[in-house]
C-alpha cells in the first residue's frame, strides 16, 4: 500500500508542469518503432508514455531493482492496454538487455544513486546501437534545508560528464529548459 503510494507521488511529480514531461519527450524524438529502455523506472510515468510513443512496432523495457516497482508498472501498462513494455529487474550493476538493440537509454533522477556510475554505463554501452543515444536527466546541487541537498541527491554536472566520458561516451547535446535538472545526451565513442 505504501509502495503503490509513494510511487504514485513520484509520478505525480514526473508529470507535473514544473517537471515539463512533454519537451522531455519532444527533444528525445521518441517515434514509432523505437526501442527505450528506461533505467530506474520507478513509478513508471516516462515508460508508459514511451510505451504509446514507440506503438506496437517499438519496444520499452522498465529496468529496476525493486521487483514492487516493476509490479506496479505492469498492473499500469495492462490498465492502459500497452503489451509493448518488458519488464527486467536489475542486477547491482548490469543490466540484461539485448545487445545493440536499444535506441535510447533514459535515466532521470538515478545516476546519483549509482556507486560506480562509469563501470555501471560502460557496461551498457553493447546494449545501444550504433547510433542509439543515452539521456541523463539528474538534479542540480541545491543548498539549504531540501530533500536533494539533505541526501545528496544529484550529481555535479563536470562529474556526470568525466564518468560518461570514462565510460566510453561522447557528449552530444544538453538542454537547459529544466528548472531543477540537468539534461543531457550522450552517444557512443
Amino acid at each position: 500500500m505504501f509502495t503503490s503510494l509513494f510511487l504514485k507521488i513520484l509520478n505525480m511529480e514526473a508529470s507535473s508542469s514544473k517537471s515539463r514531461p512533454r519537451e522531455i519527450l519532444e527533444k528525445l524524438e521518441t517515434r514509432e518503432g523505437v526501442v527505450v529502455a528506461d533505467l530506474g523506472s520507478g513509478g513508471g510515468y516516462f515508460t508508459l508514455e514511451f510505451a504509446r510513443l514507440v506503438g506496437r512496432s517499438g519496444k520499452v523495457y522498465a529496468v529496476d531493482r525493486n521487483a514492487k516497482y516493476l509490479d506496479f508498472i505492469k498492473r499500469e501498462a495492462q490498465r492502459h492496454g500497452l503489451t509493448n513494455v518488458s519488464f527486467i529487474l536489475a542486477a547491482n550493476d548490469h543490466v540484461h538487455l539485448p545487445k545493440a538493440g536499444i535506441d535510447l537509454i533514459f535515466v532521470r533522477n538515478v545516476f546519483h544513486h549509482l556507486p560506480e556510475p562509469a563501470r555501471y554505463f560502460a557496461n551498457l554501452k553493447e546494449c545501444l546501437k550504433q547510433q542509439g543515444r543515452l539521456a541523463v536527466i539528474e538534479h542540480k546541487e541545491k543548498h539549504g534545508f531540501n530533500f536533494v541537498s539533505l541526501f545528496k541527491h544529484f550529481t555535479p554536472v563536470n562529474t556526470l560528464y568525466a564518468d560518461m566520458e570514462h565510460a566510453g561516451y561522447s557528449w552530444l547535446q544538453s538542454f537547459d529548459f529544466l528548472p531543477e535538472q540537468t539534461f543531457n545526451l550522450f552517444g557512443l565513442k
